[in-house]
């Protein structure tokens, strides 16, 4: 009787072990506002990194290195690292098993389509640029798509090619390294389509498609496929059993929740059906010596755009009017109590800017002569009775009398809850900085600002937080967004000697010298603090909390990389 008890036990315990090995690993986290289509060609919003990053594919994908503090690239759709086989040319071999989350196989004409439609000038997608010019500049590429009738370029001159069904050549206009090409090929816009759905969507002339628009007019690729997409709710991804590069992913299923309040993610957070939980300004202290929390430096600065084109602002145009507004911004104050744990910033280029170069620019001399200048002036620039300075000048300039209160509109999304505690700061703190000739009042909006932009003219200030990945090689890169050449440019103010400067810094002669190119960088921030081409407020300082159950593939933040939790695993 005891051998059978003992023999019971036995196949018990081998059973709960061979449960726990087949133990599906769900994986929970959250967007805070759902991604508006799944078209990585013709959408701006960072949220779509998540879907793409995990049902998508691309040439190439970062993985961390076996040092776990660093990252690397491998082939994904490419078969191997890029080759430049002559000056500026660059062969791709393709991987004959990649395929379609349906099967179908993907090859040298699904990059060729996917590229072409990228680039099309009649589509004018807004990521084209991404393609074009971006970690590299292709041939002819920001030409083709920018073409105009009196100017007319063929896509045969653009420098992608075929030259079998598994081989691509990329040819750029310059001397650029393997590590820049693999950059290139690795963000959401350059993410194949698949040509069936694609061409479903197009319309008659040929301007737009629904490409993306619901579940069932995309098509998966990656590791992941997109099983549900239940808008502003949850996206569900699981296992892609076509995809060729399994053992690099761990997660059975992904459930990804829209949770656009703070209150519901900690709540959920604390239930334990999230794995990863990015604190805001109001819960930060909560857990600020939370074993689980980890820091990390950020490509971000906050910032504030200034529209210079309000019919009903007499001062909108006027320069010192937006100097007047850069000097009455107390960024210790938001960024330290409202933004929480932040770095006050009255200087534009980002602290991770220039790392992958051998110098971050901020730590440079000409980074930190840009630094010395806005202290000068007050703590990051900040200086009242410079502020009322300026804006008199405003007021002499524009011939508005000096008893004239104005009323300035500050737009934003009421459930972004730091953006919103600053504004309410503002409100309050304005009037006083400028003896009650300036006033505060709000206009919310839900959509994203740039498409808030699109369709409004009556509105002073609008928060946003552009960064831009390349910046971590080339610091002036941070400015690219702000050149009337982009074409979502989030703001509406435009410089030549701005963009005249931002070329020579664009150019391959100073991008060859990493020395002047800072020399040159710091001029380019110096012109921007002179005409305010917007408001930088707060560098950011990323604070994750991440689940125990969760194994991280790097012992620490990796820049370009983050923590990688697409690659992370569920230890129970």
């Amino acid at each position: 009787m005891k051998k059978l008890i003992l023999l019971a036990l036995v196949l018990m315990l081998a059973l709960c072990v061979a449960s726990s090995a087949n133990a599906e690993k769900a994986f929970h986290t959250y967007l805070t506002a759902d991604t508006p289509i799944l078209n990585g060609h013709n959408s701006v919003e960072t949220s779509l990194d998540t879907p793409i990053g995990y049902c998508g594919a691309t040439l190439y994908r970062a993985i961390a290195d076996e040092s776990r503090l660093n990252y690397k690239y491998i082939g994904e759709i490419a078969a191997e690292l890029p080759e430049e086989i002559s000056e500026n040319v660059w062969r791709i071999a393709l991987r004959p098993e990649a395929c379609w989350a349906n099967g179908e196989p993907i090859n040298a004409d699904t990059v060729m389509y996917s590229f072409k439609m990228l680039l099309d000038p009649v589509l004018a997608n807004q990521m084209a640029d991404f393609l074009s010019d971006a970690s590299i500049t292709i041939v002819n590429a920001k030409e083709y798509s920018k073409q105009t009738s009196d100017a007319p370029v063929a896509w045969e001159d653009v420098g992608i090619k075929k030259i079998d069904d598994y081989t691509i050549e990329i040819t750029t206009t310059g001397s650029v390294t393997q590590n820049s090409v693999c950059a290139q090929f690795t963000n959401r816009a350059t993410a194949m389509v698949y040509e069936p759905l694609y061409e479903a969507g197009m319309n008659a002339d040929r301007t737009s498609t629904t490409y993306g628009v619901t579940a069932d007019q995309w098509m998966s690729a990656g590791p992941y496929k997109l099983e549900s997409w239940v808008h502003d709710s949850v996206q569900t991804y699981v296992r892609n059993e076509n995809y060729w590069l399994p053992e690099y992913f761990n997660f059975d299923t992904v459930e990804v929740r829209i949770i656009k309040e703070m209150n519901a993610r900690v709540e959920l957070w604390e239930q334990g059906a999230l794995d990863y939980l990015s604190p805001d300004a109001n819960t930060i202290e909560t857990y600020i010596d939370d074993p689980r929390l980890v820091e990390n430096s950020s490509l971000t600065v906050f910032h504030i755009d200034i529209n210079c084109k309000n019919p009903e602002n007499p001062l909108t145009a006027s320069i010192n009017y937006r100097k007047a507004l850069y000097h009455a911004m107390n960024r210790e104050v938001i960024a330290r109590s409202i933004f929480g744990y932040q770095e006050p910033s009255g200087t534009y280029v980002n602290g991770q800017a220039g790392m992958f170069s051998g110098e971050i620019y901020r730590d440079s001399e000409p980074g930190l002569a840009v630094t010395a200048r806005v202290n000068e002036w007050g703590p990051a620039g900040y200086n009242p009775e410079l502020a009322r300075e300026y804006l008199a000048k405003a007021y002499e300039e524009c011939g508005v009398s000096e008893d004239t209160v104005i009323t300035l509109i500050m737009a934003f999304d009421e459930s972004d809850t730091a953006w919103k505690a600053t504004a309410e700061y503002l409100k309050e703190e304005l009037p006083v900085i400028f003896e009650g000739k300036i006033q505060l009042d709000f206009d919310f909006h839900t959509e994203s600002a740039t498409a808030y932009k699109q369709t409004h003219d009556v509105w002073d200030l609008s928060p946003n937080d552009w960064s831009r990945s390349a910046s971590r090689t080339y610091p002036y890169t941070c400015f690219y967004y702000y050149l009337s050449t982009y074409d979502s440019h989030p703001n509406n103010f435009f410089d030549e000697e701005f963009e005249a400067q931002y070329a020579v810094c664009d150019s391959e002669e100073v991008k060859s010298d990493y020395p002047r190119l800072l020399e040159e960088t710091a001029k380019l921030e110096n012109i921007y603090l002179d005409k305010v081409i917007h408001i930088p407020m707060v560098q950011g300082v990323g604070y994750q909390l991440i689940s125990d159950r969760l194994e991280l593939p790097v012992d620490e933040f990796v820049p370009g990389f983050g923590w990688g939790l697409i690659y992370a695993d569920i230890v129970e």
